[in-house]
Parts: structure tokens; sequence; C-alpha cells
């Protein structure tokens, strides 16, 4: 049984919470990491951390948050010691993973249909 959204407010009110909070990130610069000027007095003061975001041919499961909390931790933990924290996105993708997950989903569909008909 569907129920009728009752209005838009709560939604309304997050999506403006949001935006403020960009503008924010925005003008306090809070994704950008100032280079030294000069030479560091030590190599100590500056902390990387990458993640090795996961494979898009599997299921996503606990163990995939634990390691990327790990390294959010980290990184913030570092950031107020005052250290020069570069935790950059990325990702690592070759094609085989995701062809192997094409050719999975094509054997699927020609075994069952599409839309699928299980026997």
């Amino acid at each position: 049984m569907a129920t009728e959204r009752k209005g838009t407010f709560k939604v309304e009110y997050l999506q403006k919470i949001e935006r403020e909070m960009q503008e924010r990130w925005e003008r306090e610069k809070l994704h950008e990491g100032d280079a030294a000027a000069g030479p560091r007095k030590s190599p100590d003061e500056k902390f990387l951390v990458t993640f090795p975001f996961p494979y898009m041919n599997g299921r996503l499961h606990l163990g995939h948050a634990f390691s990327l909390s790990k390294a959010e931790f980290a990184v913030r933990y570092e950031r107020l010691k005052g250290k020069q924290v570069l935790f950059p996105f990325g990702f690592h993708c070759t094609g085989m993973p995701i062809k192997a997950c094409a050719d999975k989903l094509k054997r699927e569909m020609e075994a069952y249909g599409c839309p699928p008909v299980f026997p």
C-alpha cells in the first residue's frame, strides 16, 4: 500500500542545508590545501592517504566501509595535528572486472530473458 507524500518540507529543508554547507566549504576552501611557500622543516608534516575503491563486479559489504573508515579517521586525525594532508579522490579501474560483469549479465539475459523469467 503506497502512501502519498504529505509534503516536501523536509526534503527542501535538507537541500537548503546542503547548499549552505557547500557554499561555506567553497568560501572557506576546506577542500584545498596550501603548498608550503618554502622548504618544510620536516617531511613528517605531510600525510598522504589513498583508498582502493571497490570494483563494481561484487557486492559491497561491511569490510569496504571498515577500510574506508580507517583511511578517513587517519586523515582527520592528522589534520587535527596540523599536518598537510592529501586524501585524493581516485579510482583504479581496469576493463577486465567490468567486462566480466557485462559478460555475466549477458549470459543471464540469454538464459533467463530480459526481463528475466526464472524456472
